[in-house]
């Protein structure tokens, strides 16, 4: 069946009309998705977590290369991670405590907004605004705007939520990065491995410039 004929049915639907921002005072609602509940969560960064991306360079037709923070989650469910109280009344400060003790820093959703919530079956989704979520012929599907989050996390350098990677937890990236290479060039026979290696050149490359542009300009290479 065509999506068109989908749509004709009222079986392909967005689900984006019943989201709402994460806030701490609950509204009620009568539509629910056909998704199971889960518990509400934070995005957590510890000063080693960085990857390489690529995002728009001002105006330049080229994206730049960029190390951009890595998120851990910071699942908010009593019993698990410290949280005690009850699901509908959690009590997180000890978890708080903890994370922000192993060097992590807490992205607050008040302050920077990246939640999503779905009434769902239970209770709430809890999902980042990059996901949607539709409804296909009955079925659920997910799909993630990768461009709109790495615009986000550079956004949390820039503002000062997170501070630029380390010099020396980018060289240890690196030295990850040439291990792949070396094994890849020790399989000179097998014509992947070689593409695989020309490709892992490349990316070696442009984390040594991403690197070199931190060194030089700090928290304004995030700055667009």
């Amino acid at each position: 069946m065509s999506l068109f004929n989908l749509q004709a049915l009222g079986l392909n639907m967005s689900y984006d009309n019943i989201s709402q921002p994460w806030q701490a005072s609950k509204t009620s609602v009568t539509k629910r998705i056909p998704k199971q509940a889960n518990a509400t969560w934070r995005y957590i960064h510890h000063p080693t977590s960085w990857s390489l991306e690529y995002v728009q360079d001002g105006k330049k037709k080229d994206k730049k290369p960029i190390w951009l923070p890595k998120f851990s989650r910071l699942v908010l469910k009593p019993g698990v991670n410290g949280v005690s109280g009850t699901q509908d009344n959690p009590d997180t400060r000890l978890a708080r405590l903890q994370v922000t003790d192993n060097g992590c820093t807490i992205i607050d959703p008040e302050r920077y907004d990246y939640l999503r919530v779905y009434p769902a079956i239970g209770g709430e989704l809890t999902l980042s605004k990059w996901t949607k979520i539709e409804n296909l012929g009955g079925r659920i599907f997910m799909s993630g705007d990768d461009a709109g989050f790495a615009e986000f996390r550079r956004e949390l350098v820039a503002d000062g939520a997170i501070k630029p990677p380390h010099e020396q937890i980018l060289a240890g990236l690196m030295m990850k990065q040439q291990e792949i290479i070396t094994m890849h060039s020790s399989k000179p026979h097998i014509p992947q491995a070689m593409k695989d290696q020309t490709a892992a050149e490349k990316k070696l490359a442009d984390m040594q410039k991403a690197t070199e542009a931190v060194k030089k300009d700090g928290i304004k290479y995030y700055e667009s």
